[in-house]
């Protein structure tokens, strides 16, 4: 459709623009009525063209079309399989299968396009750093654990990549939830991550990472190959400062939140800057 879809957390609304920022339609104020937001956070369009939203505060996920009609909503707040506690963001494959990041339930949750729940993975868990005499330090596997994940996205291979925040890492799973693969840990150097803060997925089928504290995008093949990373710390033309949302067009354009600096920027694939 080459339009642009912001969740505007503060101001409690969803905003539309065009590809190159011009706005063009709002949706959303305060409250807990359908069409309302408390703090609006993850976003993502469904095969039929549905747009879901992530309500983080008031724990539900909420359904639009692409012109802001409500159709719909699911979720609570009492901890059971389907409900919430703080829903960072949400992301649908092919089939209209909705994922959700339940972020302070430390889980990931699946459900039919309607809300239906149909599964559920994940529990708390942080990284630590142990002493191994042969290896120096490194990290204690805790496969399938989280600590505050932050956002995931659909692989073209139907996994599930989730940005784990907090253990600095991201983790891939099946679309029932059966652990994969991972890769990262805590760094400055590439490959590495100071919070894992948004996932995405070029065209090509590379993967593009947020790296909140490092204020880069990184990039890596589906099996976590390290294939490079652009950014820099401040507020100029392609320079970031905390970087969280990640959204790829079928044109390859990268659009990526700069949370502080409060704004989108545009990228080309090669990386280059072209708007903000």
């Amino acid at each position: 459709e080459g339009f642009v879809y912001v969740t505007d957390a503060g101001n409690h609304r969803v905003q539309k623009f065009n590809r190159g920022g011009a706005f063009v339609l709002q949706w959303g104020t305060k409250g807990h009525g359908p069409g309302q937001f408390i703090k609006p956070a993850g976003i993502a369009i469904g095969p039929d063209d549905t747009i879901y939203v992530s309500d983080y505060f008031a724990d539900t996920i909420q359904r639009f079309t692409r012109e802001g009609r409500f159709l719909g909503r699911w979720g609570h707040s009492d901890g059971e399989p389907g409900a919430f506690d703080s829903p960072s963001a949400v992301a649908v494959d092919d089939q209209g299968n909705v994922y959700v990041v339940d972020e302070y339930h430390f889980r990931i949750q699946k459900f039919t396009k309607e809300g239906e729940f149909l599964a559920i993975w994940g529990k708390k868990g942080k990284v630590h750093v142990v002493r191994s005499v042969l290896n120096g330090l490194v990290p204690e596997d805790q496969d399938g654990e989280f600590y505050y994940p932050a956002h995931l996205a659909v692989g073209p291979d139907r996994n599930v990549y989730v940005a784990d925040s907090y253990n600095n890492r991201v983790q891939v799973f099946t679309p029932e939830g059966k652990f994969v693969r991972k890769w990262g840990g805590m760094g400055l150097w590439g490959g590495h991550f100071r919070v894992t803060s948004g996932i995405a997925f070029g065209r090509d089928g590379r993967v593009y990472v947020a790296d909140f504290y490092n204020n880069r995008i990184q990039i890596f093949s589906p099996q976590g190959d390290y294939l490079g990373q652009w950014g820099t710390a401040g507020s100029g033309p392609g320079q970031l400062d905390g970087p969280t949302g990640l959204a790829i067009s079928g044109t390859g354009e990268i659009y990526v939140v700069d949370f502080h600096n409060t704004r989108v920027q545009r990228f080309r694939s090669d990386s280059s800057s072209i708007e903000r």
